[in-house]
């Protein structure tokens, strides 16, 4: 059965494609979730012309994403402060969200969902990288130096 999809689908597609599943998975799943639309005439003419609008969206999306990638480049480096031990272990950790604060504070404005930490939040004062993703495959990465608060 072929159908549209109004929405991404894991292992399946993005929002507007045309993909040819089981009858059943589509009836029981993917239709009544409004996750996709069967694949008539009439829809599929909606969907080209839609397209086009949605192309250009994507595409004033990407470009918004590489200049934020390039000031943020341009940074090169983010300062944290945060309370310690001796052996500096902080008092707490230092997550997604107070990264993106630190960012924004330097002039960039990200949300937590565009920051990614490989090794989990950041628990001891020392030197990391971050992943800074926008748009799809568009990321880079930041240094951070989580430093004690005096």
């Amino acid at each position: 059965m072929k159908v549209i999809l109004l929405d991404k689908v894991k292992n399946l597609g993005i929002a507007g494609t045309e993909v040819n599943v089981k009858s059943g998975y589509a009836r029981n799943f993917l239709i009544p979730s409004a996750k996709a639309m069967l694949a008539t005439e009439e829809n599929v003419l909606f969907f080209k012309s839609h397209r086009i609008f949605s192309e250009s969206n994507a595409n004033k999306m990407r470009l918004e994403a590489e200049c934020k990638i390039s000031k943020i480049q341009n940074i090169g480096s983010v300062t944290i402060t945060s309370k310690s031990s001796i052996l500096g272990k902080l008092f707490g950790s230092i997550g997604t969200r107070e990264i993106a604060d630190a960012v924004t504070k330097s002039g960039v404005q990200i949300s937590k969902n565009n920051v990614f930490l490989p090794d989990g939040k950041i628990r001891a004062l020392g030197d990391y990288d971050v992943v800074i993703k926008f748009y799809r495959k568009i990321s880079t990465i930041l240094h951070i130096h989580v430093i004690n608060q005096s």
